[in-house]
């Protein structure tokens, strides 16, 4: 695999794809057998009758509820490179919708890229779910939509369109900076490495003005955008995920104040240009993302999944992940302090020779 090349103004356009067959187009009730699409466009989906045979995840854990009720199921084959929303905008509920690499049977959170539960639609009624991707051509995806209560089902449609919002050049570093829908910190940085990035690391106030100028109130909207740094590693210890110096910062007053002891991912105030620590989950705030790519990929290691530096993505890297699953080292692509779900998605996403 080669990471995704990004064009905001890309050729993707939405048109329903044709699929054989009124069941193949409704979703799965199974995890193990998911209906099969691809492309871009609009695929109507039901969930009456539907059971819940999908696991829990953490990046799924949204107001304490971290299932998918009611669950169906896609297998999604992506039919151009780029950054692709999936949304249910305009179904029936209030939906829950999760994205994992690859349509092995049954995923668990070891594949799972992003999953939302309520975002802001562009028209029609709130409680519904987005979640923005990278994805490359010819690979496939499960998407598996639900409820977010075990009581409730209904029907929509589950729509892939591109997902950018905006991208500009910085001629301080002729480093590209994109911008998307994020929901967790997590998922956001993991959407950031599938680009060949990673969320921002802003190195000086010059660089922190150009952010605030280009995306700070991008749509006239005043946004709260994920940036890399975090101190998952060490309390305190603020870090960027690229690996370069922490050398600057620009917090709020009073902030970083680790709030309930799990404020360690850090968003960018987009009105005033100033930081805040919050949680994974980024809370009830509407937030969007910042990757920053350069032409090597990301500003610093340009192959970080390549974790025994042997210039190849491949089962030694895989092998050190799960060895560490659950602890800190080298296999701590993302660095966010622990290793799982995310930097498996970077491992798979890199898969093969390193550019």
């Amino acid at each position: 695999m080669r990471h995704a090349t990004l064009l905001v103004a890309t050729t993707l356009t939405t048109a329903t794809i044709g699929i054989s067959g009124a069941s193949a187009q409704m979703g799965s009730n199974s995890c193990a057998s998911p209906n099969a699409i691809s492309g871009i466009g609009s695929f109507p989906w039901s969930t009456v009758g539907a059971t819940t045979d999908g696991t829990a995840a953490v990046l799924c854990n949204f107001f304490n509820n971290s299932q998918v009720y009611n669950d169906v199921w896609f297998c999604w084959t992506a039919s151009e490179s780029g950054l692709l929303k999936f949304t249910t905008c305009g179904a029936s509920f209030d939906t829950k919708l999760a994205v994992y690499l690859g349509c092995n049977p049954c995923p668990d959170e070891s594949t799972l890229i992003a999953c939302n539960d309520d975002a802001t639609c562009a028209s029609g009624p709130t409680l519904r779910s987005i979640v923005t991707v990278g994805v490359e051509a010819g690979e496939s995806y499960t998407v598996r939509i639900g409820a977010y209560a075990a009581t409730v089902t209904g029907t929509g449609n589950l729509t892939i369109e591109s997902g950018a919002m905006g991208e500009s050049i910085n001629p301080a570093n002729n480093h590209r900076y994109v911008l998307y829908s994020a929901t967790t910190w997590s998922g956001a940085e993991a959407t950031a490495q599938m680009l060949g990035g990673h969320l921002v690391a802003i190195n000086d106030a010059e660089e922190s003005a150009w952010i605030q100028t280009e995306f700070g109130l991008f749509g006239g909207v005043n946004r709260r955008i994920w940036i890399g740094a975090n101190d998952v590693a060490s309390e305190g210890v603020w870090a960027w995920t690229t690996g370069e110096p922490f050398t600057f910062s620009a917090w709020n007053a009073g902030e970083p104040n680790n709030a309930s002891g799990i404020e360690h991912y850090a968003e960018f105030f987009g009105d005033v240009a100033l930081w805040n620590d919050m949680p994974d989950s980024g809370g009830t705030p509407v937030h969007v993302a910042l990757a920053e790519i350069s032409e090597g990929g990301g500003g610093g290691n340009t192959c970080p999944a390549d974790i025994d530096n042997d210039g190849w993505v491949a089962g030694s890297d895989m092998a050190a992940v799960l060895s560490s699953w659950g602890g800190t080292g080298t296999a701590d692509i993302d660095g966010d302090g622990i290793v799982g779900g995310a930097d498996m998605a970077a491992i798979l996403g890199s898969w093969g020779e390193c550019p």
